[in-house]
């Protein structure tokens, strides 16, 4: 019987079945039409999540005799699994090929977790999980003091909506091992920050095009207003409405899914090192990391040619 009914839950099916085929990208240097790029890119995102989706179903046979996983590579897992949905997300988005608006912003989210995934496969011990963990809670003790003023006004009574906030905050703090009230309120970001977490796996000169920049989308800010909400009159100095989508292109995808593999990779070799259908799937993630950055490349190329035509500055 194959170690990989010890690794997925409940199938025989081999690894390479588990995963969409291979995108063929032997053409692609030589491709003039952007649009197939773009198309190209596509795919391979597709591919990209189907890879993440297997890694974040694996066991191995210590969590199958115990129930699953524990705690540590649970919190890996999940990580990957928010990912995948997001990505699923990102693909229906990307199929109608003009929602750029919200895929930005999702793309954001998306990053910030394979930058937590990576940064916590770096950790030796369960010490930075434990900060991850408590990190999170500080808004459930918040509204746990809010709720329990409340009561306390009312004299005592509590409400059938403030019971059902109260189990939901008593359940994560159960299973987090702790209790409310050992919760700081004000707790500030764990091991950081964002730039700080970066650092540490070596990127931080990346933080502003990661993070920064499309944080404009999930906040809403004033370039994300002017760049995709706005039209601006040069003459008048006026705006107009702007209630088109923007563009889903290769800079949408083939970026964010180098950098979900980037971390899905380190997860597999830290827990399923010994498995040989592990190396299988990181041979598959090591060649469509090559194929995604033959794709950015030819798109990048497409772009500079039509700019020197225009005569823009890129």
């Amino acid at each position: 019987m194959s170690d990989l009914t010890h690794l997925v839950e409940a199938t025989a099916e081999s690894v390479t079945d588990m995963m969409l085929p291979a995108v063929d990208t032997r053409e692609v240097a030589s491709e003039t039409d952007i649009e197939k790029i773009n198309e190209k890119s596509f795919e391979l995102y597709k591919e990209a999540g189907s890879v993440v989706n297997l890694a974040s179903l694996l066991y191995d046979e210590s969590s199958v005799s115990n129930g699953g996983w524990c705690r540590d590579q649970a919190i890996c897992a999940a990580l990957m699994i928010r990912i995948c949905k997001f990505m699923v997300t990102v693909t229906q988005l990307s199929s109608v090929r003009n929602r750029a608006d919200v895929v930005s912003a999702l793309n954001r989210s998306i990053l910030e977790t394979a930058i937590n995934l990576e940064f916590l496969l770096t950790a030796e011990d369960s010490k930075m999980f434990d900060k991850f963990v408590t990190s999170g809670l500080g808004p459930e003790r918040e509204l746990y003091d809010v709720i329990q003023s409340n009561i306390g006004n009312r004299g005592g009574a509590v409400l059938p909506i403030e019971r059902r906030m109260l189990n939901s905050i008593d359940d994560v703090c159960r299973v987090s091992g702790l209790k409310v009230e050992e919760i700081d309120r004000k707790h500030g970001d764990w091991a950081g920050g964002v730039r700080a977490r970066l650092k540490a796996i070596g990127r931080e000169e990346h933080y502003a095009a990661m993070m920064r920049i499309p944080s404009h989308a999930v906040h809403g800010n004033w370039v994300d207003l002017y760049k995709n909400h706005l039209h601006h009159d040069e003459k008048t100095g006026r705006f107009s409405p702007n209630t088109y989508f923007g563009y889903v292109d290769e800079r949408h995808l083939g970026p964010i899914a180098i950098v979900v593999l980037g971390a899905v990779v380190p997860y597999i070799k830290r827990f399923f090192s010994q498995i040989h259908e592990a190396g299988l799937i990181i041979a598959r993630a090591d060649d469509l990391l090559r194929r995604l950055t033959l794709v950015g490349e030819a798109h990048e190329n497409l772009l500079n040619a039509a700019d020197g035509k225009s005569g823009r500055q890129s």
